[in-house]
């Protein structure tokens, strides 16, 4: 009970502080829902989290149906979330997001991948977390590395952030996680596409500086 007290306090106080566009962590909301025994315990934490932006990891997809949306094709995906033991649904419908989805290898069921959805809810009568606008950000192992929190951890050049919002996909390895401050700056003055560019520009350079240290290296 004190566990669970302290859970939900902790959830709550994270989700009421900041800004409320601010993207939350899905794998810790559907841990604290399912932690919260009773239904005010639930409600309280389902409430403060409605309608926020959520990052979801790890999610291995068990269904996959193709659909149409508002005259939009997609995929609907129902996938398991390893912390909670709770499902999750979605739709992906966005262009870049579909590219990224059927990018060889494509995903497939017993895959997974990461998503952020809004959260529109939990379906009636089942144990399902409901997301919409729901953009995927990359392909992802089944659960996190033995005794390690992040794969960045073990391996700097694994894949840290992905942005798929702008014209074409980005992705951001966690040696160079430090470009993220700069993400509401160009946001704000040239929207998705210009922080695009600037993730694009500043990866080359900083590969192309990574290779002629390792080249000046290879020849000492």
């Amino acid at each position: 009970m004190i566990r669970n007290a302290l859970l939900l306090a902790t959830l709550l106080l994270a989700l009421s502080t900041g800004a409320q566009a601010a993207t939350s962590n899905g794998n810790d909301f559907a841990l604290a829902f399912t932690e919260a025994k009773t239904p005010p315990g639930k409600k309280a934490i389902f409430d403060e989290a409605q309608g926020r932006p959520h990052f979801f990891r790890y999610l291995q997809i068990m269904e996959m149906q193709p659909v149409t949306e508002e005259g939009r094709a997609g995929v609907r995906i129902t996938a398991f979330e390893p912390s909670s033991y709770l499902d999750v649904k979605f739709t992906i419908a966005m262009p870049v997001s579909l590219s990224m989805l059927r990018e060889e290898p494509a995903s497939k069921v017993g895959d997974a991948i990461a998503v952020t959805g809004r959260l529109a809810g939990i379906e009636p009568g089942k144990n399902t977390i409901l997301l919409e606008s729901t953009i995927m950000r990359h392909k992802d192992r089944l659960s996190p590395a033995v005794g390690k929190e992040l794969l960045g951890e073990v391996n700097p050049g694994a894949t840290f952030y992905g942005y798929t919002e702008g014209p074409r996909p980005v992705k951001l390895e966690f040696r160079d996680r430090d470009l993220l401050v700069n993400r509401d700056r160009v946001l704000a003055e040239g929207g998705p596409k210009a922080w695009t560019e600037f993730l694009e520009k500043e990866i080359a350079q900083r590969k192309a500086q990574r290779a002629a240290a390792a080249k000046e290296a290879g020849a000492r």
